[in-house]
C-alpha cells in the first residue's frame, strides 16, 4: 500500500470577522476588524445558514434528527473542544498507521489540521451556537452518531488508510460513509468499497471542485454517490465538473464554518465546494434513515435519485447535474421501503470497479482490479525464453513511470506550496488555497464591518 496524496475537497473562499483581535492580526484574511453586531440582526436565509434554513431542514426536523443513524466520516482530525459540536455524538476512532511512517494520525486536534474536519462533523451534527456573536453551523442530522476516521492530516496520507477505515466503519454497523476528498486508486480501496456495498451501507463522495483532466478515484467508484456543489439560487458552483459519474447536486456554496485562527477557533468562514454538499447529502440520507429505519441503503438512494424534482419520479439524469438537486421535503415525504431494493448507481462495466460480481461476493480472487489484474493461465512451457525479453522492457517501462510520477507528485507539491506562500491558507497544506485575489464581501449583518 502506497503513499500519495489525499486531497479534501472544501475551498474556503471568504471569511466572516469573529474578534477584533483576530481581525487585527490577519486583516488580508478576515472581512471585518469591527466587533459583530448582535446575531438577532443577522437575517439567518443568508451569509452562510440558507443551506439549513432554505431548504426544508428546519420542517424535517419536526420528524426526524438523524437518531438511531450512525455516518463514518472520512476526514482530517475533528476538534470536539468547538461549541458547535458540545453534545454531540462525536466517536473518535482508533488511531491507523501508515506503514511507511509509523506515526499514528490523531483523532481528534485543536490545531489547523482540525479545519476541514470540524466543518464537516458541524454540517452533519451542528448545533448552531454563536461564534463571535454569530450564530454557527447547523447540522443537518443533528442527532446522528459521527464515527471519524482520520484519512488525512497535514501533508501525510497513506491510502491504506482509506480501506482500513472504510472496513472498520462497516465493521461498526455505519449506515452511511461520508467522503470529501480524492486519492489514488488501490485494489484494496476497491475490495472495500465492494465490502461496504455489500454489507448496505451508502458512500458518498465529493466530486472534484475543479474539472480534472480525468476524473479520478474515488468518484469513479462503481456504487457510489457522487455530489456536486449549489448555492442559494439552485446555481451550480463555478467551474463545475460535467461527469456521467455526478449523482446528484446540493447546498455547498458560501455555507458558515467553525474557523481556526492564531490558535484559538473563534473565527466564521464562508466556504464553498463540494466537501459542504457532500456532508449535506450525507446528513439528508441520515434523515431519511432516521424516519424510515426499515430502509436499505439501496433504498435511500433509489430514494434520493427519485425524489429530486419535488416530487416522486422516474429518475433521469444528465452530466450537468446528474438526477438533479437534492429535495429535502420530497425525500422525507416519500418512503423509500416502497422502492426496490437494488442499487441504481450500479454499472454492468467490465471496467467498473468495485464490479457488480465483487460488490455481490462472487468475483473470482485476482479480479480485484478488473482487467487489469487478469493474466493469462494457458500456454506452453517453452514460451519461457520468449517472454523475458518482454519482462525486461516492461520493467523498465514501469521504472520510468514511477520516476515521472514522483516527479509530477513533488512538482504538484512544490506548486501548491508556492500558491499558499502567495496568499492565505484556510487549509492545512494539502488543502486548495484561496483564489488568487482578494475574497469579495459576504452577505454580512449591518452595519457592516469598517473594512468591508
Amino acid at each position: 500500500m502506497r503513499q500519495t496524496e489525499i486531497v479534501p475537497r472544501g475551498v474556503a473562499t471568504r471569511r466572516r470577522a469573529a474578534t477584533a483581535l483576530a481581525a487585527a492580526a490577519t486583516t488580508a484574511l478576515l472581512i471585518g476588524v469591527a466587533a459583530p453586531p448582535a446575531s438577532a440582526d443577522w437575517d439567518t436565509s443568508l451569509g452562510g445558514l440558507w443551506y439549513f434554513s432554505e431548504t426544508g431542514v428546519p420542517q424535517a426536523h419536526q420528524s426526524a434528527t438523524g437518531a438511531g443513524v450512525t455516518i463514518a466520516l472520512l476526514d482530517s482530525p475533528v476538534n470536539v473542544e468547538v461549541p458547535t459540536l458540545a453534545g454531540a455524538d462525536i466517536r473518535t476512532q482508533p488511531d491507523y498507521v501508515c506503514p511507511d511512517e509509523g506515526t499514528p494520525f490523531p483523532g481528534t486536534s485543536t490545531g489547523e489540521e482540525a479545519e476541514h474536519g470540524t466543518a464537516m462533523a458541524e454540517l452533519l451534527v451542528g448545533n448552531g451556537a454563536e461564534v463571535g456573536g454569530f450564530p454557527s453551523s447547523q447540522g443537518i442530522a443533528p442527532e446522528a452518531t459521527i464515527l471519524s476516521y482520520v484519512t488525512v492530516i497535514n501533508d501525510r496520507s497513506c491510502t491504506g488508510r482509506v480501506d482500513e477505515s472504510v472496513r472498520a466503519a462497516v465493521a461498526a454497523g455505519a449506515d452511511i460513509i461520508s467522503m470529501s476528498f480524492s486519492g489514488a486508486f488501490t485494489e484494496d480501496n476497491g475490495e472495500a468499497f465492494a465490502e461496504a456495498l455489500r454489507a448496505g451501507v451508502v458512500i458518498v463522495n465529493a466530486m472534484p471542485n475543479d474539472p480534472p483532466s480525468e476524473l479520478g478515484w474515488p468518484a469513479t467508484a462503481n456504487g457510489i454517490v457522487s455530489v456536486e456543489a449549489h448555492d442559494i439560487n439552485s446555481e451550480l458552483m463555478d467551474n463545475p465538473v460535467v461527469s456521467p459519474r455526478l449523482t446528484v447536486v446540493a447546498p455547498g456554496v458560501e455555507i458558515v464554518r467553525t474557523g481556526w485562527e492564531g490558535g484559538a477557533w473563534n473565527a466564521q468562514w464562508l466556504s464553498s465546494g463540494t466537501s459542504e454538499a457532500t456532508a449535506f447529502t450525507s446528513g439528508a440520507l441520515a434523515l431519511v434513515k432516521s424516519a424510515y429505519p426499515e430502509a436499505t441503503g439501496n433504498q435511500l438512494i433509489q430514494s434520493l435519485i427519485r425524489t429530486t424534482g419535488g416530487s416522486v419520479q422516474e429518475p433521469a439524469r444528465n452530466d450537468d447535474t446528474g438526477y438533479g438537486l437534492i429535495s429535502v421535503p420530497a425525500l422525507m415525504a416519500t418512503d423509500p421501503t416502497t422502492f426496490e431494493d437494488v442499487n441504481p448507481l450500479l454499472r454492468d462495466d467490465p471496467d467498473a470497479v468495485p464490479s457488480i460480481a465483487q460488490i455481490e461476493g462472487t468475483a473470482d480472487d485476482g479480479a480485484a482490479g478488473g482487467d487489469a489484474g487478469q493474466a493469462e493461465d494457458a500456454g506452453d512451457a517453452d514460451e519461457g525464453p520468449f517472454l523475458l525479453p518482454v519482462l525486461v522492457v516492461l520493467a523498465g517501462f514501469l521504472a520510468v513511470v514511477v520516476v515521472v510520477g514522483l516527479i509530477v507528485v513533488v512538482t504538484r507539491r512544490g506548486q501548491r506550496a508556492d500558491r499558499t506562500r502567495s496568499g492565505p491558507q484556510p487549509y492545512p497544506p494539502q488543502q486548495p488555497p484561496y483564489p488568487p485575489g482578494p475574497p469579495p464581501p459576504p452577505p454580512a449583518p449591518p452595519p457592516a464591518p469598517p473594512n468591508q
